[in-house]
């Protein structure tokens, strides 16, 4: 079990998540070595639900905004677009395209989600 994150470290897990570091999500995808880790997926929907405070706010923090939107953006052009190097190489197989489709789709309306409830507030 972990210890629930601070808005701030959440910021800093999803930043993390949204670079070419080891352990990341985008690490994840480039270089792919076939292997979609569930474990990484959790970590970083743990992390934006955790950042939720900061993304009801009015301003949310540009770090945090371009954070998320380097996770959604590249997951879909890297691993999704037919296009795209994992798909026209054949290096990722369908469950696993199909499997980041479900994770990206539930990512992003989430994110929608928590910023529409800035409004509401």
């Amino acid at each position: 079990m972990t210890l629930p994150l601070s808005p701030d470290e959440a910021t800093r897990l999803l930043r993390f998540h949204a670079s070419p570091d080891d352990g990341s999500f985008l690490a994840m995808l480039r270089p792919y070595h076939g292997v979609v880790d569930e474990l990484i997926l959790k970590d970083v929907t743990d992390a934006l639900e955790a950042s939720a405070p900061l993304l009801r706010r009015d301003a949310p923090p540009r770090e945090l905004v371009a954070a998320i939107w380097a996770i959604s953006h590249f997951g879909r052009a890297w691993a999704l677009a037919p296009d795209g190097m994992l798909q026209r190489n054949r290096l990722i197989e369908d469950a696993d395209v199909a499997m980041l489709a479900a994770f990206l789709d539930a990512f992003d309306l989430r994110v929608l989600e928590l910023l529409e409830a800035a409004s509401e507030d």
